[in-house]
């Protein structure tokens, strides 16, 4: 697409072929600009699907059940405890309950006095408030064992530490006869179904990227969905860190396992901002400033401003420049004889003549 005015270069076909001129015919755009581009990242696991099993209260690690790699099932014993904290909190349940059945009793005496007119409404009152007082007692402390999986129907010394989702043990921070302090971890695990793709892009990478595409990883049949890109880059390499999720119930990925992945296209009917095309980096020439592509017409060759769209995608000579504006698909654009080409432009030759 030829600028209105623009300079000509007019060489016939045997002079084009004669300075080695070579030209492309562009393809149409692509809806999605980042379709195809190869990112380098790690697996990691997120915080999210981490689960740190801890002592919930003192004792003394009787028998640990998992080893690190193991994957157990919801509910799955971890570790047991021996607490004789447990103990004293099964004793104030069972003194808890005592008191409330006791307080159940006198306000439902002092209801039936209260109804014969023997004692007065105050009394009745401070009955009722003692009841209350009491179930809220019994409440907290059924609640408290109920946390650990007890029930609270008899003592018993041992607390058992459960995985409370299906997941794969990554550590394993006790050993029997080990003494624990309230909060001291035990077991840390992975819970299954979610994995975290870190990967890098350049910034001219990242524009072209959009939070939900594709991503196909080496060694997997499901994709990864993209679910966030950093808005800044990193110090060191001034790359910009993008992550993908990873919930297929699949087992290809290990945790810091290094990973290839591939944006893939967009299906038909997505919503996917439009993009201009893309010519080869040695396409493109500047001059004042400006950056140009000789687009090939019937009389010869017209040097063509365009708008660039980020940094190249590729390397080496399959690096591809995007274009933002000044090409169209169907353009015929010149990808060899450059030199040539610009020599002629500036008038480097004798006009109308291949060098």
């Amino acid at each position: 697409m030829a600028a209105e005015g623009a300079p000509l270069i007019a060489w016939t076909p045997a002079q084009a072929e004669a300075a080695g001129v070579r030209t492309l015919t562009l393809a149409a755009a692509p809806v999605q600009p980042g379709a195809g581009l190869v990112l380098q990242g790690q697996v990691e696991l997120p915080p999210q699907a981490t689960e740190l099993l801890s002592a919930p209260l003192a004792g003394v690690v009787q028998q640990v059940l998992v080893a690190p790699g193991e994957r157990v099932k919801a509910g799955q014993a971890v570790a047991r405890l021996l607490s004789p904290e447990l103990l004293a909190w099964q004793r104030e349940l069972a003194q808890a309950q005592s008191q409330a059945r006791l307080a159940a009793s006198r306000l439902a005496r002092d209801a039936q006095l209260h109804a014969e007119g023997i004692i007065p409404a105050q009394r009745l009152q401070d009955s009722r408030a003692q009841d209350e007082q009491a179930q809220l007692a019994v409440q907290e402390r059924r609640q408290a064992l109920q946390s650990l999986g007890l029930a609270g129907g008899g003592l018993q010394p041992q607390v058992l530490l459960r995985a409370t989702a299906p997941a794969t043990v990554l550590e394993v921070s006790a050993v029997p006869g080990q003494r624990l302090d309230a909060g001291m971890p035990v077991a840390r695990l992975a819970r299954s179904g979610r994995l975290a793709i870190v990967l890098q892009a350049t910034p001219g990478q990242a524009r072209s990227l959009r939070v939900g595409d594709a991503l196909a990883l080496e060694g997997c049949r499901a994709p990864a969905r993209l679910a966030a890109i950093v808005p800044q880059v990193l110090g060191a390499n001034q790359a910009v860190q993008v992550r993908a999720d990873f919930t297929a119930a699949e087992d290809c990925l290990r945790l810091q396992q290094f990973v290839q992945a591939t944006v893939l296209p967009a299906p038909e009917g997505a919503n996917a901002a439009p993009a201009g095309p893309s010519v080869p980096v040695q396409a493109v020439v500047r001059q004042d400033g400006k950056a140009y592509v000789f687009v090939r017409s019937p009389q010869g060759f017209v040097p063509t401003p365009v708008a660039l769209d980020g940094a190249a995608q590729g390397a080496g000579p399959q690096a591809m420049q995007p274009v933002r504006a000044g090409l169209k698909a169907g353009d015929e654009v010149a990808v060899g004889g450059i030199a040539a080409l610009k020599g002629a432009w500036l008038g480097l030759g004798q006009e109308g003549k291949a060098p």
